[in-house]
């Protein structure tokens, strides 16, 4: 099924956002390894798999009638 090109664009958006996030609490990780504050960075490294795992709404199939 075709999409929308406006609808693409924005899917496109939202995606380059949350790799955007991603990558931010990604460098937090990091940081904070670097600074030996494991605590935070294991906190950090689980809320990046939690975003991780997210499927955006278009991914999500839905439920039978």
């Amino acid at each position: 099924m075709a999409v929308d090109p406006y609808v693409q664009a924005l899917r496109d958006l939202f995606e380059a956002d949350h790799e955007e996030r991603i990558a931010e609490i990604q460098r937090w990780a990091d940081e904070a390894g670097a600074r030996g504050d494991l605590t935070r960075q294991r906190r950090h490294l689980d809320h990046v798999a939690r975003l991780r795992a997210m499927a955006y709404p278009w991914q999500q199939k839905k439920p039978a009638a």
